[in-house]
């Protein structure tokens, strides 16, 4: 649906308004309208939709040019992907947080390996008991150049151990037996509600001082 078809169906429900008096069928039209016009802004610019959608604001900042355009097709992409797992971030289920919170992660880390290589010039480091995503944030939380960045990396390294914890389940008692534990989805949820949007902001934020350039 493009947004003629969207301004046709508005104006036929100002005609079904003057019409009739049942407020629960404009009520629902209304619905169908607001969605619609979510899924064609998701589609048109995943990116961009995801990230207000998380913050609650406007970007305001062209990530396309400060990220160039692979990495910023990349992130799309894994936006896309969260948005199809859940369009609202705050009606977020429990249910759905496991693999939301998988997406959203690939997503900063086209972010994050940018900064760390194009803006600080650095190479990807390898911290003990650290893969290679954990590693990326760690070094972005010891970063030196720029307060707010540092403390997105503490809350991705943070959620990336959330993530982990929902993915490996399993503990080997002494005895050798194994146990599967029920995963904490209500606590995980509550965190990636809570830190989630803070990461971003503060990515956006030093973003935004990197290449003022490209903030709109």
């Amino acid at each position: 649906m493009n947004f003629r078809e969207i301004e046709n169906i508005e104006n036929i429900a100002v005609s079904i308004e003057t019409a009739t008096s049942s407020g629960f069928q404009l009520e629902m039209l209304a619905e169908y309208l607001e969605k619609e016009k979510k899924k064609l802004g998701a589609k048109e610019n995943p990116f961009v939709f995801f990230f207000e959608d998380v913050i609650l604001s406007p970007v305001s900042f062209n990530f396309q040019t400060a990220l160039g355009k692979a990495n910023y097709k990349n992130a799309s992409s894994d936006a896309l992907s969260c948005l199809n797992s859940c369009p609202e971030f705050y009606k977020l289920s429990s249910w759905a947080v496991s693999g939301w919170l998988q997406n959203a992660l690939k997503f900063t880390d086209n972010i994050v390996l940018h900064y760390i290589q194009d803006c600080c010039k650095e190479m990807p480091k390898k911290y003990p008991n650290a893969g290679v995503e954990k590693s990326r944030y760690i070094q972005l939380s010891l970063s030196e150049k720029d307060g707010d960045i540092s403390i997105a990396g503490a809350i991705l390294t943070n959620l990336y151990e959330l993530r982990n914890k929902l993915e490996h389940r399993t503990i080997t008692h002494p005895d050798g037996k194994q146990e599967l534990i029920s995963p904490q989805l209500n606590e995980v949820r509550r965190n990636v509600v809570k830190f989630y949007p803070e990461a971003l902001k503060r990515i956006l934020k030093t973003y935004k001082t990197t290449y003022p350039q490209s903030a709109v």
